[in-house]
């Protein structure tokens, strides 16, 4: 997700637009390039025991593919934000800076984040149709073993179509401005988390009732190994009421292990 702060309307559209591309661009790629090399490389064998199962393994090819597919989705990211911009200056948009109180803001970003959830869980699972797949997301999906650059790893439609929420929820939402940026930072960190390929989250959230309904990496990471299901963003709330999530999700989040992709001498360990 691209969000523009609509102050900057008072800029030529082209140079925000191109301004914001290049911030998100060395935002992106640093933070992803520290966890890479933090869990990735530092933590190979540190961190051996949250490794996620999988019976794929990265390669260089699927690194090189998807940061030239990342490069593709940040730019059409731009639609999205120029799009919001276009709107906010024409006053189209309930977007607002009014005074508003911090408890008021966390709430305006827990309400954003379920309108994306079900947007990007509609979309998603409408790409998984036999009809559409192979030609929009089976390009995400040649990532089975995902990597940190896998987050943004997209086809351009798909790109467009997920990044396009903001377009809505910018026109029927009266959101403060301030809780956009919040929504920036908490969806790159969600997407980063989700293909991380390493599980880090403790096993007693299952026993929070809040906290158990949220996304895990082992979610999405088992998404990827079945097409079937976990068709969710930042939780499991859309795949609990529609039937579609995984029926073996919570024993491999609490195991940290699946006997279909667990080797001889993982099992012995």
């Amino acid at each position: 997700m691209q969000v523009v702060s609509p102050l900057a309307a008072a800029q030529p559209l082209w140079l925000v637009l191109v301004s914001n591309f290049v911030t998100q661009a060395i935002a992106y790629f640093t933070v992803v390039s520290i966890v890479y090399v933090v869990v990735w490389r530092w933590g190979r064998e540190r961190f051996r025991r949250a490794r996620i199962p999988t019976t794929a393994r990265a390669d260089r090819a699927q690194f090189r593919r998807e940061i030239t597919n990342t490069f593709v989705t940040l730019l059409l990211g731009m639609l999205s934000a120029g799009s919001v911009l276009a709107l906010y200056a024409s006053g189209r948009t309930r977007l607002h800076n009014n005074p508003t109180s911090p408890l008021a803001i966390a709430a305006w970003i827990v309400g954003a984040l379920l309108f994306n959830d079900l947007w990007f869980y509609c979309w998603h699972r409408l790409l998984h149709h036999p009809r559409i797949y192979r030609y929009v997301h089976a390009v995400h999906h040649r990532s089975i073993d995902v990597t940190p650059f896998s987050s943004y790893s997209f086809h351009a439609v798909e790109a467009v179509l997920l990044g396009a929420w903001i377009v809505p929820a910018a026109i029927w939402l009266p959101m403060p401005m301030a809780a956009l940026g919040a929504l920036q930072v908490i969806g790159l960190a969600n997407n980063v988390m989700s293909h991380l390929g390493y599980e880090f989250v403790p096993r007693w959230v299952l026993r929070v009732p809040l906290l158990r309904w949220t996304n895990t990496a082992t979610f999405h990471s088992l998404h990827h190994r079945d097409l079937r299901g976990n068709f969710g963003l930042h939780s499991r709330i859309w795949d609990k009421l529609f039937g579609t999530e995984l029926p073996d999700y919570e024993r491999v989040f609490v195991t940290r292990s699946d006997d279909a992709t667990t080797t001889r001498d993982e099992r012995a360990e």
